[in-house]
């Protein structure tokens, strides 16, 4: 997979320009606060249609202009697409497959694939459940549009159900009520929960392959999803999609009287967290930061092979300003991995690293002021 060219206009810093890329490496030189990373977000939008800033839409609207708009030409195995996005300060998203408009963002996703590796992922590892989290929802609402759509849907029930609590808390008069947002909560939480076991039984083989090479076989990295509360032999694992709704509603159910105190939801995979081991040991808590780099390493290279497992191409590989963080061991096999297989962009302020082919791309100001092949 490849992103061939893209047109953008208004978009963060950039008036209007249009860039062609090199199918295997793109170097995005520049100095600081230029627009390296801006063409990263603009890249990326185009896979998950939201920033991974965490910026809303109208954040993204260059300053003074009433609208964004990107366009990717999109090389794939099975032919050229032309994905549009867009949007307008009246709260306006522009979607658009070849042409033909698109009314929700689940009917786009999965046309373009992009992994994304920052200094902020280096910190997956020592970083707070939400961080992982969200490394895993990033890459699955590319794969599995329907995974996205529980995910919207369980924000808003879980949002729903959190101000419920808080007026049973003040008056008890809607207590009815709450059994209703459970069932559905549940019936959303539980489809997440499934889905994220049944990934992470394919990444981690991968994951742990990744970091046995680069550690030379001294390291042995494995995953662990912990979900719910759960006591005894129960095993979330290789529970079926049944035996989950109905352990997660039974933990509803008995926390009642604490989460009406608390006036939150308590349990659900909002709350969960992805446990990353060394030889057995928690990373997060005893881990050295050269420990935990390596195993990011490893986490977003085993994403790039769950992706060309599932779709059967790689996606796109976009490395913001991740370079200048990595020791040079690390940071030669990446760029070993990457070889010729795996279309990259690569933000830095200085290009310090060996690399035979490819496109060097000046930025400044949000302009592209040249281009080197």
């Amino acid at each position: 997979m490849h992103i061939l060219s893209l047109f953008l206009k208004n978009f963060r810093n950039y008036d209007e320009e249009k860039i062609e890329f090199h199918p295997h490496v793109n170097i995005l030189m520049g100095m600081n606060a230029q627009g390296k990373s801006n063409l990263l977000e603009a890249i990326h939008y185009l896979s998950i249609f939201s920033s991974f800033r965490n910026a809303k839409d109208r954040e993204m609207i260059k300053w003074g202009q009433p609208y964004f708009f990107l366009e990717g030409k999109i090389l794939r195995n099975n032919g050229e697409y032309l994905l549009s996005a867009g949007y307008h300060e009246e709260n306006k998203k522009i979607l658009k497959v070849n042409g033909s408009q698109r009314k929700k963002i689940k009917d786009v996703l999965g046309v373009f694939n992009s992994v994304l590796f920052s200094p902020e992922d280096l910190n997956i590892i020592k970083n707070g459940p939400s961080a992982r989290r969200r490394y895993l929802d990033q890459e699955m609402i590319q794969l599995f549009p329907s995974y996205y759509y529980s995910l919207i849907q369980y924000q808003r029930i879980l949002g729903q159900r959190n101000n419920l609590l808080k007026e049973i808390r003040g008056s008890k008069n809607k207590l009815e009520l709450l059994p209703v947002w459970s069932q559905q909560l549940v019936n959303q939480g539980s489809m997440i929960i499934k889905k994220r076991f049944e990934v992470l039984q394919k990444l981690t083989p991968l994951a742990r392959l990744t970091h046995r090479k680069i550690t030379n076989g001294a390291e042995e990295l494995d995953l662990d999803y912990h979900s719910l509360e759960l006591k005894g032999e129960e095993n979330l694992k290789t529970a079926s999609l049944d035996k989950i709704k109905n352990i997660f509603f039974s933990q509803l159910d008995n926390n009642l009287v604490l989460e009406n105190q608390r006036g939150i939801t308590l349990f659900g995979p909002h709350r969960d967290d992805l446990k990353i081991m060394i030889n057995g040991i928690d990373a997060r808590k005893f881990a050295s930061q050269g420990q935990q780099r390596t195993a990011a390493l490893s986490l977003k290279i085993a994403e790039l092979e769950l992706v060309k497992s599932e779709i059967g191409e790689y996606p796109v590989l976009l490395l913001d300003d991740v370079m200048s963080e990595l020791d040079q061991n690390r940071k030669n096999h990446l760029m070993q991995y990457i070889g010729n297989k795996v279309q990259t962009f690569i933000t830095t302020t200085d290009f310090d690293f060996k690399q035979k082919e490819g496109n060097i791309i000046q930025i400044s100001r949000g302009k592209i002021e040249n281009k080197k092949n």
